[in-house]
Order: structure tokens, then C-alpha cells, then sequence
């Protein structure tokens, strides 16, 4: 099965139901957003493990062969779209 750009936010928001997720794709190849206050508090290595977990599965399979992921607070993420 192939998957997009909207299958990626699908199956991340059962695992961060409160979250703002954005992802892009070209091909198996993704670009990820994840904002969610479950990252307070977090290293970014600790936010990306996170994510990887959920999805390591679909790297192991070829549904994604690269992946990568910027998470963010709530708080990150404000100051960083309004700059």
C-alpha cells in the first residue's frame, strides 16, 4: 500500500489526537510537523524518537522510506510562525 501525505496525518493524529500535524510528500519520502504540548519538556532527539516509534514500522515496510520530522510545543511553534 502506498501512502501520502494525508494517510501520514491520519495515522499520527490517533497517537496525538490534540496535536496540529502537517506532512508533504514526494513519494515515499515525508516531510512531518508535529505540534503538541506532550513535547514540553522534550529534547528534540526525545520528540523525534517519539514519532519514529510510531512509524518505524512503516519504514521497515517501504511506505516511508525517508522521513523528516520537525516537533514543536505549542509555544515553539508560535513564535516560529509568525517569524
Amino acid at each position: 500500500m502506498s501512502m501520502n501525505a494525508d494517510d501520514l496525518i491520519s495515522f499520527l493524529q490517533q497517537h496525538f489526537p490534540d496535536a496540529f500535524i502537517q506532512a508533504a510528500n514526494q513519494g515515499n519520502k515525508f516531510d512531518v510537523r508535529v505540534v503538541d504540548i506532550s513535547f514540553e519538556g522534550k529534547r528534540s532527539v526525545q520528540r523525534q524518537q517519539a514519532i519514529y516509534a510510531l512509524v518505524n514500522d512503516k519504514i521497515a515496510s517501504g511506505d516511508i522510506h525517508a522521513l523528516n520530522i520537525q516537533a514543536l510545543t505549542p509555544a515553539e511553534w508560535d513564535v516560529q510562525s509568525k517569524g
